[in-house]
């Protein structure tokens, strides 16, 4: 899985740059936020709830196992490595997305987005965690707000249509790419603290990311 992961960051960030030059930001709704000041300093339970230095700007994928299950179903259809077919690209990332939120039941009428089944899912996903229950019902507000304008832009953009032409309900698409962003525009608690391997901090940043659990008085996550 670390490897479809590392794929998978890869295809996010090359569509958020691309549609970032493609379409226009121009909505009120899609101005980024600010994003809380850095630290990195001692621990407390004022600064587990802020930025930490280096420690935000690795992509959220969502919960593992609707990633393990789509992954294998779509997995034969990722572009090999190399292979600059934007379309096919698109193709595979929205159909991904399309499955993702099919197994959590989040695809309401009119391909929206069911903000109830998401509250019922962070309930449930996040049980006695409330900060990151509420941080992600917020995240997904937000989202399927803010992706609408950028949709709506890709509807009159006739290179961007010609991209997506064989996508999987592209709108879906978008707001998993703001859902992957968020904290990086947004505030950055810990439990959105992760490093890598290649910056160095994969271990300081998971080690951090466990004294705020345990600050906030909980056990860390068994799938983190």
């Amino acid at each position: 899985m670390y490897n479809s992961n590392c794929k998978l960051f890869c295809l996010l960030f090359c569509t958020a740059v691309l549609f970032g030059q493609v379409l226009p930001q121009d909505s009120e709704e899609s101005a980024e936020v600010k994003p809380s000041a850095s630290t990195d300093g001692a621990l407390t339970a004022e600064t587990c709830s802020t930025e930490r230095a280096g420690c935000c700007s690795t992509m959220f994928l969502g919960p593992t196992d609707s990633l393990l299950k789509c992954y294998a179903i779509h997995s034969s259809k990722m572009p090999a490595s190399g292979d600059k077919d934007t379309a096919k690209t698109l193709s595979f990332l929205s159909c991904f997305v399309e499955c993702l939120y099919k197994q959590r039941k989040y695809i309401g009428k009119n391909d929206s987005i069911n903000m109830k089944m998401v509250k019922l899912d962070a309930a449930q996903l996040y049980k006695d965690r409330p900060k990151e229950k509420e941080y992600y019902i917020r995240m997904f507000e937000y989202c399927r707000k803010d992706a609408m304008p950028m949709y709506n832009s890709m509807k009159n953009s006739p290179g961007a249509k010609a991209l997506l032409r064989n996508a999987c309900r592209p709108f879906l698409m978008f707001v998993y790419l703001c859902q992957a962003e968020y904290h990086t525009k947004h505030e950055c608690p810990y439990f959105r603290w992760e490093g890598s391997s290649k910056a160095g901090n994969k271990e300081s940043c998971a080690a951090d990311r466990a004294k705020c659990y345990g600050i906030d008085g909980l056990k860390v996550p068994k799938d983190l």
